[in-house]
């Protein structure tokens, strides 16, 4: 067994598709029922697709009867050592439905990252890359998806490494070797289904993978022809103070069924503001113990405070905002008519009101969301090491709604340290090696599309202006982390519903431009 590890504030960073980033705020509030968390919330966030798989199951998703097998292709386990021979299988989906062998029908390529595993419905119906599946009658292209090398690996003989516990295992984990692989796998599918350059390739995805969708097509624009890059947060950042600023904007959106309001945000940053002065005083510490549980003397622990107020004493929903759920306090709007309304007008019995009426469903609804990584490596974590960073912070003076002051970079600085041994200077100079490699929010390239949700935090580091006539961006008002990647429901937005009749114009305005 491996040994216990001294604890650490493990940063609030997208553990994309956390990526929302929930698990520390959840984890306060079950605590304060006493109720059961696993460790693994503790530890590290959630990622953005399991956030909004909190969702409201409004789709066929999961009643697709059999979906297609994976398949699986030799793939290098290390692209960038010559001497290394070492090679692996990875998994790979296929929905050739609407396909005609040796026509000159478009490619649609769907890039697997750290949301759920991909299994067979992520060609034929799941949150990943369902605009490109809705979009398959119409322009009979071949699908595929192909799996991560790290994040939901098939099985250990389906990853890059046989052994998670082995030293440097993580080693061949980063975005330059994801995209090698999606490169080697398009000279293997081109082989493989006898595919031509009339065959034109779209990659798709959303959060991590919406990322690595854009840079595929930006690092091999000779491979991919154009790109639909969801909720892509493609700046890598240490301090991501945008993201809580973001959630705190999210609660003041009263349109396109959010359901918010100013002044919902402003009880919330009350309340939040309130709790933080009521840890200062004996009184302040035993009416947070009656109302929210534990004891007045656990309120006196730096470490508990920041775990209770400082993500928010509840789960505030943005990333994964469900404007159609149906559960107690699930979505924004639900949040504000308690925040809002009641015989109180104190803002903190009104906070303590939302965790209660979360209690009956989000312990379950967390723990059945984490069960099939329960027990793996951080492998987001590493990655915000070595890579991006995005270390969500609430720093005093800045527009988080949370206790201020409490989840700042300071107090998430050893996590790299402790955990993988890198210093934080070094993960500064790796987000500044990202940002140049990749162009953060000013690349060059053509026949790019990068969507964006109005709630969604983290539009803060994706694309929102153009940087250049051949990348074109989308703000999706009232939206969640790349909703419009879903299968289409009856309860989508409307917002929701003309992103993708946009998106599915700008498909065709690629294959039909040369994209040079």
């Amino acid at each position: 067994k491996k040994k216990k590890k001294k604890k650490t504030t493990n940063p609030r960073a997208m553990k994309l598709d956390v990526t929302a980033a929930v698990a520390a705020v959840v984890a306060l509030q079950l605590c304060a029922t006493d109720a059961l968390l696993p460790n693994y919330l503790r530890r590290r966030g959630f990622s953005g697709h399991e956030a909004t798989l909190l969702r409201t199951d409004n789709t066929t998703a999961n009643k697709v009867a059999a979906p297609p097998p994976p398949r699986f292709f030799t793939q290098d386990q290390d692209h960038f050592d010559g001497t290394n021979t070492n090679t692996w299988q990875q998994a790979y989906y296929v929905n050739d439905t609407f396909w005609t062998p040796g026509s000159d029908a478009p490619v649609f390529i769907c890039v697997g990252g750290e949301g759920p595993p991909l299994d067979g419905s992520v060609v034929v119906a799941s949150v990943h890359c369902n605009v490109a599946v809705e979009f398959l009658s119409t322009t009979k292209a071949l699908m595929f998806a192909v799996e991560h090398r790290y994040y939901g690996c098939h099985n250990m003989s389906a990853c890059p490494v046989q052994n998670f516990d082995a030293k440097d295992a993580l080693r061949f984990l980063s975005s330059r070797q994801a995209l090698m692989d999606l490169a080697t796998f398009h000279a293997f599918a081109t082989e493989k289904y006898g595919l031509t350059s009339a065959n034109k390739w779209i990659s798709f995805g959303g959060s991590y993978p919406g990322m690595l969708a854009g840079w595929f097509r930006i690092k091999f624009p000779h491979l991919v022809h154009g790109s639909i890059a969801s909720s892509a947060p493609v700046k890598a950042q240490v301090d991501f103070q945008g993201y809580n600023d973001v959630v705190a904007s999210a609660y003041s959106v009263g349109d396109n069924n959010v359901g918010g309001s100013d002044a919902c945000r402003s009880n919330i940053a009350n309340g939040h503001a309130t709790i933080g002065q009521l840890f200062g005083s004996a009184s302040g510490r035993s009416r947070l113990a009656k109302l929210f549980g534990r004891t007045a003397d656990w309120y006196s622990n730096a470490e508990n405070q920041a775990e209770f107020s400082g993500n928010g004493v509840a789960y505030f929903p943005a990333q994964g905002n469900d404007p159609s759920c149906s559960q107690p306090a699930c979505n924004v709007g639900k949040i504000c008519k308690i925040m809002t309304s009641g015989t109180s007008d104190d803002n903190v019995d009104r906070l303590a009101s939302v965790t209660k009426a979360q209690v009956a469903w989000l312990p379950r609804a967390i723990q059945q969301q984490t069960g099939v990584t329960e027990g793996l490596p951080d492998f987001w974590g590493y990655q915000t090491c070595t890579e991006f960073a995005f270390y969500q912070t609430c720093e005093v003076g800045s527009h988080c709604m949370f206790t201020q002051g409490l989840v700042t970079l300071k107090s998430q600085e050893g996590f790299c340290t402790s955990e993988f041994g890198i210093p934080s200077a070094k993960v500064t100079r790796n987000v500044n090696a990202s940002n140049d490699n990749y162009g953060a929010e000013r690349p060059v390239g053509s026949c790019l599309l990068y969507p964006n949700g109005e709630v969604d935090p983290w539009h803060a580091n994706s694309i929102l202006t153009s940087p250049c006539p051949g990348i074109q961006t989308l703000m999706v008002p009232g939206a969640s982390h790349h909703a419009w990647t879903h299968p289409s429901a009856p309860t989508d937005q409307a917002s929701v519903v003309q992103a993708r009749s946009t998106i599915r114009a700008a498909v065709l305005h690629f294959l039909a431009d040369d994209c040079n």
